[in-house]
């Protein structure tokens, strides 16, 4: 039995945890966008400081990054267990079914705080709704670009890309799966200079030739086939575990030297008048994309690939939450800002009292989501008991068919 199988019979708990992780650091990191400084977002009440800057670069150059190597190392154990046509179907139902209930009632939430903050929505959420849904006028003449107008995925564009990218590596994965292709990769992850090169240089490449959501979509599909050739590969893990010290050693001094430099170049304006400290940053940004993913790939793999039963429990929901949070972060956001409490006239407040309120509020939803089989579907979980429900071709088909149109505009 050769490295790859032998990995693919066991199931890699600490992509368990990684999910878990991702998602809690994707909640606090959006929680912050509302309040962190001329960084752009849906909705804005930013805090007089750079604090929270600072804060929120610990996390921010590496934490799509691993959500997009994630996602490509389970969508690689996924090929291993189904063949081509069925995997094609059962990935599209379950991304887009969930994308569609997202930009039709989740992600509009947003969009009525946003229209409101920039003085382009006049009427209240019901008539905001009434107008969204049924008679736009030309409320949204501003608000068209989208899936279809005024429907967008705004935080849910990774669910689009996701789906976009995995169709193509699902469509590949039988010349993947070449014995010398696997071969090549697990010559490539027994080296951790080869790894960092098979990282480095391509992100190097997006980050110096592209422009635009350019940059954001083919870094994710980067990360997402890297996780997919290298993730079933033993040697790969192995290698991450060898250098584990070093790798650890590397990462905390990336982020020190991205705070130094955020302090020293970003914050005095440097790096818009010497070219060679700006290129300098900019690296420094790029190594940490690359080195707290490895760090924290080794460290997981270490210490927290065994079974949790905390964890197992959690890992359901990460999906449902993922789709349900920036809104509600949104609207509390909005409501505190609007609202007539003296202590939340202050931005601060609004930022405690959100980060409490809004993964109690995702709670309450996500038991709600629950209860209720439909739900659990719409929102991209298996049925009670652990049942798949795209076990049954009649309910896979139906499924698609709901899903054409959006299958259509995204092709």
């Amino acid at each position: 039995m050769n490295k790859t199988t032998a990995l693919n019979t066991q199931r890699l708990h600490c992509l368990d945890w990684l999910r878990v992780i991702a998602i809690g650091v994707l909640l606090l990191y959006h929680t912050g966008m509302v309040y962190v400084p001329d960084w752009g977002y849906h909705y804005k009440n930013p805090l007089g400081n750079d604090f929270l800057k600072s804060l929120m670069l610990l996390t921010s150059p590496w934490r799509m990054g691993l959500l997009w190597l994630v996602s490509g190392i389970a969508l690689a154990h996924m090929c291993s267990r189904a063949n081509i046509l069925t995997l094609l179907v059962k990935r599209t139902n379950q991304i887009l079914l969930p994308l569609l209930i997202g930009i039709f009632f989740i992600v509009p939430l947003q969009l009525f705080a946003q229209m409101k903050q920039a003085g382009d929505m006049p009427l209240n959420f019901i008539g905001f709704v009434y107008a969204f849904f049924i008679q736009p006028q030309q409320y949204f003449v501003n608000y068209s670009a989208g899936i279809w107008p005024r429907f967008d995925v705004n935080h849910l564009w990774f669910l689009r890309s996701l789906w976009r990218f995995s169709m193509i590596l699902i469509l590949a994965s039988p010349i993947i799966k070449l014995t010398n292709t696997i071969k090549l990769m697990d010559w490539l992850s027994s080296k951790l200079v080869c790894l960092l090169l098979l990282f480095l240089i391509p992100i190097l490449m997006i980050e110096w030739l592209l422009e635009g959501e350019l940059v954001r979509e083919c870094y994710g599909f980067v990360l997402l086939l890297l996780g997919f050739v290298l993730g079933t590969q033993l040697s790969f893990w192995q290698t991450l575990t060898r250098h584990i010290s070093l790798l650890s050693i590397l990462c905390l001094v990336a982020i020190f030297a991205l705070q130094i430099g955020f302090i020293v170049i970003w914050k005095t304006g440097l790096h818009q008048t010497n070219e060679w400290l700006s290129l300098l940053i900019n690296f420094i940004y790029i190594l940490n994309k690359i080195l707290p993913l490895f760090a924290i790939l080794a460290l997981s793999y270490r210490y927290l690939n065994k079974p949790n039963k905390t964890i197992t429990q959690l890992n359901p929901f990460v999906f449902p939450l993922y789709i349900l949070h920036q809104s509600v972060i949104i609207m509390v956001a909005y409501m505190a800002s609007n609202s007539h409490l003296v202590l939340l006239k202050s931005p601060e407040y609004q930022l405690w009292l959100n980060l409490v309120l809004t993964p109690l509020l995702c709670m309450i939803l996500l038991l709600l989501i629950s209860k209720f089989n439909g739900l659990r579907m719409c929102f991209g979980m298996r049925f009670k008991n652990n049942v798949d429900p795209y076990r049954s071709w009649r309910l896979s088909l139906m499924v698609l068919m709901i899903c054409a149109p959006m299958i259509y505009r995204l092709v």
